[in-house]
């Protein structure tokens, strides 16, 4: 069990990159607890989601990526949206009940569902009239996925920010590669060996994957009434933006360093890059103002 974890988490962490450096101690050693490690750092936690909370603007539900959960990943940028005006919300989804701190790690499909359950939730309780969702790499997929797929939830969505998302298939630093050596034989292992592991995210996202197969057979990823902005790297290794680009009406596909010139931000780094927030902010406000100067992010 424990080696398992090891591998898996050393899989997920290039995945999501998402949990904080100090974890990776703590493998040997894995408790169902949040390890006072990660609990104690200065970079943890997220704001309580306040459904009595009063906006102008849309609420924020945010999605943290793989491996993550709502205490880190976007609760630096939850907290600055909030300072802002925003009324903001997140859940840690797809954990496993053993480690529930973990989360993304369930099928993706399962895991939309509670995501979908969520937005209704945030909209019953607020009352608001539209949601804007923001996620982060496999938070950035679901993002997009959620409205695509579950029933009524376009409906209820008007911006979506995704950063980071493998629309097209992930290759995981071209690591997935090999797993096509032996064609579709090898693949099928490479399923059965991720489900193993506990994550069949993971394999959900990859090229051949269920997320993967969803989207290239979708008639249309963006629903109507949704305005989807995709932000991405040209630093980003991990999710190609040729992978994460969406060619559709309603989509807008956002470089850093269009904005940003000098940051060679990388996958991990989206989350916390005031560039990025930059980015995130006037695409939820669909203005282009400076409300955050560029910085150099985490080139991760």
């Amino acid at each position: 069990m424990r080696g398992a974890f090891f591998l898996a988490q050393a899989a997920l962490w290039l995945l999501g990159s998402n949990a904080l450096p100090s974890v990776i101690p703590l493998l040997d050693d894995i408790t169902t607890d949040i390890p006072d490690t990660l609990r104690l750092n200065e970079t943890y936690g997220a704001p309580d989601n306040d459904f009595g909370c009063k906006s102008q603007r849309n609420p924020v539900v945010l999605l943290h990526g793989l491996s993550a959960n709502r205490d880190v990943d976007l609760n630096k940028l939850q907290w600055e949206l909030n300072r802002r005006g925003y009324c903001t919300f997140s859940q840690t989804y797809g954990a496993w009940d053993a480690v529930k701190w973990i989360g993304g790690l369930r099928p993706m499909a399962d895991s939309a569902k509670d995501i979908a359950a969520f937005v209704r939730e945030v909209r019953d309780k607020t009352g608001a009239k539209k949601i804007d969702i923001v996620g982060h790499s496999e938070g950035g997929v679901q993002a997009i996925y959620v409205p695509m797929t579950q029933a009524g939830i376009s409906d209820m969505v008007e911006h979506v920010v995704a950063l980071g998302p493998a629309i097209k298939g992930a290759k995981y630093y071209g690591f997935t590669d090999l797993w096509y050596l032996g064609g579709a034989a090898t693949r099928k292992i490479a399923k059965v060996v991720q489900d193993a592991l506990g994550c069949p995210a993971c394999d959900d996202m990859m090229t051949g994957g269920a997320v993967y197969g969803d989207f290239k057979s979708a008639r249309k990823i963006v629903q109507p009434g949704n305005k989807v902005t995709v932000i991405m790297s040209r630093s980003d290794t991990l999710v190609a933006p040729e992978v994460s680009r969406i060619d559709e009406e309603g989509a807008a596909n956002v470089f850093v360093q269009d904005v940003c010139p000098d940051d060679p931000v990388g996958h991990a780094g989206l989350m916390w890059d005031r560039s990025v927030w930059r980015l995130i902010v006037n695409a939820l406000e669909e203005n282009d103002d400076a409300v955050f100067a560029c910085e150099k992010g985490l080139p991760i």
